[in-house]
């Protein structure tokens, strides 16, 4: 039997598709690395430089920066704070609203969802008041918290539909066994979600990670954040496009180590639920 061969032009189409895509996408992310390894005159030149000499100068004056350092600590404890802030209050309520019917159970899920598609700045002016009197501002307490009202809808939203998509008959089957609501959640429950809370991990971590507004307004000082602390690079005699690009290629960085250790229960959490069968 002959093989059926697709008509050429539309492969031909896809993949160019594909091509314009990955160059739409890539393209900011190239000049930024590139960028950072351009001296301040190469940083300048127009048009822009495809062949330079490289330097690491960026590098050093970024990373020898003790206050840059800190930030990114501030950063990480922040980002990492918040994230299991909600995963701890997140995970328990998703499973609830995934496995259990109760009264007013969509009016309590619309209720998240508008919590989440609120603009930011309709909380910045009273939050900032609150914490204010409480002398709070500057510190990190505020932006953990900001964060977690954040990204808590966002993962009360997202995996109930995990919990949903394990089969009924393992929850059935360990509460005849003896295991008790809190057993069967702990022992069978969670660990076949991890796939969607290793997903909702990712995104709470990164809306934490690249939050602007909140940093800016909320903190200061030795609490600083990255996104805040890399417009220090713009100053009054020109922006240090350099250094600017070597700071958000630092930035970037962590994000794509934490998403290549857990790229695999990554893409098994966005595609689990995708297709019931």
């Amino acid at each position: 039997m002959e093989l059926v061969r697709k008509p050429l032009l539309p492969r031909v189409f896809f993949w160019l598709a594909i091509f314009v895509v990955m160059v739409y996408f890539m393209t900011p992310i190239i000049w930024l690395v590139s960028t950072s390894f351009k001296n301040f005159i190469d940083a300048f030149a127009l048009p822009p430089k495809i062949i330079f000499k490289p330097t690491m100068e960026n590098y050093a004056r970024v990373l020898g920066n003790a206050d840059f350092l800190r930030y990114m600590l501030n950063s990480i404890v922040i980002a990492a704070s918040s994230t299991a802030i909600c995963l701890l209050l997140g995970v328990p309520a998703a499973y609830a609203v995934g496995i259990f019917e109760f009264k007013r159970k969509n009016d309590f899920s619309f209720l998240v969802l508008s919590l989440r598609i609120a603009p930011p700045i309709m909380s910045l002016l009273p939050m900032y008041i609150i914490f204010s009197n409480l002398s709070l501002i500057r510190t990190k307490v505020p932006l953990i918290f900001m964060y977690t009202l954040m990204n808590l809808p966002l993962a009360i939203w997202i995996l109930p539909v995990y919990f949903r998509d394990i089969p009924r008959e393992l929850y059935e089957a360990a509460i005849i066994d003896g295991c008790g609501e809190f057993f069967a959640f702990a022992r069978i429950m969670l660990p076949l979600a991890r796939g969607g809370i290793a997903a909702t991990t990712i995104l709470c971590f990164m809306n934490a990670w690249n939050e602007f507004l909140y940093a800016l307004v909320l903190s200061g000082g030795p609490n600083q954040t990255l996104p805040v602390a890399v417009t220090s690079f713009m100053t009054f005699q020109g922006t240090q496009w350099g250094s600017m690009s070597a700071a958000g290629t630092i930035i970037m960085l962590p994000m794509l180590v934490f998403a290549t250790f857990i790229q695999k229960y990554f893409a098994k959490g966005m595609t689990l639920g995708a297709v019931k069968g």
